[in-house]
């Protein structure tokens, strides 16, 4: 299956980071896979082992990884067996040839000159000077590392944080923004806005209210075929995350009954973006793949 980098990729349909190990990709398969009950789910199960085969074959991920840009550049490390050793000099012939060659004259040490008045104590001074000069600056830059550091950690703590509280959100929020009962079209479509930003719930309420009354005052699709729909949230991966925005990559199966019709059931994956307004996760668009 060829994957659009734009879109969700295996490793954000499994919930994993890009360099997770067989055991963190086997692990992340069986949580996503267990939660699908017998002959439910079965277009995001075949998804699920899709992602696993590419990302469980070496070869088919690299080959996958080269085509996101994830492709490791580092150079190879190299074998220690292909360094030349190097040769030892023998003992023997340097001993034979210090025999037979005379001996060098004594070259008489340099005359110790002795320093003028003040001048060693200026050179201990500047030494001194120098030396405390470099362990300050030394600590100044062990504290701007630790700061840098430190800021790192939680920026990363912070976006964990973020991810985990959208991805709840979005699960929740999305059984209600998908569902709705011809029979009560306004209390449902009340009930969804809540979740939603200014932008997204005036494209939300455009749409919504198309269910109930047509363009020329017609009842609308719901209403006309007495539709009633209920999303249920399967899974949830996050794609991305900062400390105000999250993609959440949610699976979301959509079980439709028209009338005393048989009920329907639509499989769909869907990226919903929520952004941080005060203490609320707020979804601000859905996009469906």
């Amino acid at each position: 299956m060829t994957q659009n980098n734009s879109g969700p990729t295996w490793y954000d349909i499994l919930g994993i980071a890009p360099d997770a190990s067989p055991d963190q990709i086997k692990a992340a398969w069986r949580d996503a896979t267990d939660k699908f009950e017998p002959g439910s789910g079965a277009g995001q199960f075949r998804l699920f082992n899709e992602a696993a085969d590419v990302l469980l074959d070496p070869a088919k991920r690299a080959e996958y990884d080269a085509g996101l840009g994830l492709a490791d550049d580092a150079a190879p490390e190299t074998d220690g067996s292909e360094t030349e050793p190097v040769a030892e000099p023998t003992t023997e012939s340097t001993a034979d040839a210090s025999e037979d060659a005379p001996a060098a004259p004594a070259v008489p040490p340099d005359p110790i000159v002795p320093a003028a008045e003040g001048e060693g104590f200026s050179l201990d001074a500047k030494v001194v000077a120098v030396l405390s000069v470099l362990a300050v600056a030394s600590l100044v830059l062990a504290g701007i590392f630790g700061i840098v550091l430190q800021h790192r950690v939680n920026t990363r703590q912070h976006d964990a944080d973020s991810a985990a509280e959208a991805s709840a959100v979005a699960a929740r929020a999305l059984t209600a923004v998908l569902s709705y009962d011809y029979r009560h079209m306004d209390a449902d479509r009340d009930r969804s806005v809540k979740f939603l930003t200014p932008k997204y719930r005036k494209d939300y309420v455009k749409t919504f209210d198309l269910l109930t009354q047509g363009p020329n005052g017609t009842p609308g699709g719901a209403v006309k075929t007495k539709a009633v729909v209920t999303a249920t949230v399967q899974n949830t991966a996050v794609q991305d995350a900062g400390e105000n925005k999250v993609r959440v990559l949610v699976f979301v199966n959509q079980t439709s009954v028209k009338g005393s019709g048989t009920p329907a059931i639509f499989q769909n994956r869907v990226v919903a973006t929520m952004v941080k307004s005060g203490d609320d996760w707020l979804i601000d668009d859905v996009k469906s793949y």
